[in-house]
């Protein structure tokens, strides 16, 4: 990120006086783009409207020259209508880049001056307030590359790794609408589910909201009720949904369960960390 500043803005930021605001520009990962701005007014910049976002409290903006990643929080009050807590509930703001710069509200033209560029981390979702992780572009550099190796298998189920068909399969698949969704937005209800206990557990269910599809893992099932490993953004009673088999990941479950024990992607006979580094010989 090239932080280049025109000579004008270089001039006013060393001013006694200066009018200067801070802007965040946020593109989410459907294409959707926000602007806010710390000013009181509405600033047009590059054509998109950057609403004022007094509600808005970021942390202190940090560089440093190492390969630490630099991040930063901004926390706010759900006071925006472009941000609403279902949404954020639903992920819809997960994984959007930003773009936090400074201009001269006084003056646009002449250009900003650029503070951070990255994409959100984690966000969580108060009553009626919210944080998010502003992560810094060095985070990129802390992915790993490559696989490790585990005794639980890397991949998931129905991928093209795995192999085993989950689509159109009506013996690993099923669809069918939610009878009844809880208040605490984890369980779901559907009386026509009579599959077995746990035949569902670690699985996938998509929900067909009218807003769009949304998927959640599954938990825990019993016949006719599941709960989700993270809270469901609407409330779905009523909706449609799909939803198929899950697995615990084991070599036992592989091959028992998916007769599939070729595709298996884990070391169940690797031997650990804590048995290559032991001191000694063990009888057992």
């Amino acid at each position: 990120m090239t932080k280049s500043i025109s000579f004008n803005l270089k001039a006013e930021m060393s001013g006694a006086l200066s009018t200067l605001c801070t802007c965040m520009y946020i593109e989410r990962t459907d294409g959707r783009a926000y602007g806010f701005t710390m000013h009181d007014q509405t600033l047009v910049i590059d054509g998109l409207a950057y609403e004022p976002a007094a509600s808005f409290n970021p942390s202190d903006i940090k560089s440093a020259n190492t390969m630490e990643v630099d991040n930063l929080t901004v926390e706010g009050i759900l006071s925006s209508d472009s941000i609403t807590e279902d949404e954020l509930r639903a992920g819809r703001w997960d994984y959007a880049s930003y773009r936090i710069f400074q201009v001269n509200w006084n003056d646009l033209s002449m250009g900003d001056a650029k503070l951070r560029a990255g994409h959100f981390g984690e966000v969580t979702v108060h009553r009626q307030t919210f944080s998010v992780e502003l992560l810094g572009l060095m985070d990129a550099y802390t992915t790993s590359i490559g696989q490790l190796t585990q005794p639980m298998c890397r991949t998931s189920l129905g991928t093209p790794e795995c192999g085993v068909v989950l689509t159109g399969s009506p013996s690993r698949s099923v669809s069918g609408t939610i009878d009844m969704a809880d208040t605490d937005f984890f369980t779901m209800h559907d009386s026509d589910r009579t599959e077995p206990d746990g035949f569902f557990d670690e699985g996938v269910i998509v929900i067909h909201y009218p807003t769009g599809d949304l998927s959640y893992e599954i938990k825990a099932y019993i016949p006719g009720v599941w709960i989700t490993k993270t809270p469901f953004a609407y409330d779905a009673t009523g909706v449609a949904y799909d939803m198929t088999q899950g697995c615990n990941r084991l070599f036992s479950t592989c091959c028992n369960v998916f007769n599939n024990a070729v595709n298996f992607r884990g070391e169940p006979w690797l031997r650990g960390p804590d048995a290559l580094v032991q001191i000694g010989r063990h009888n057992s």
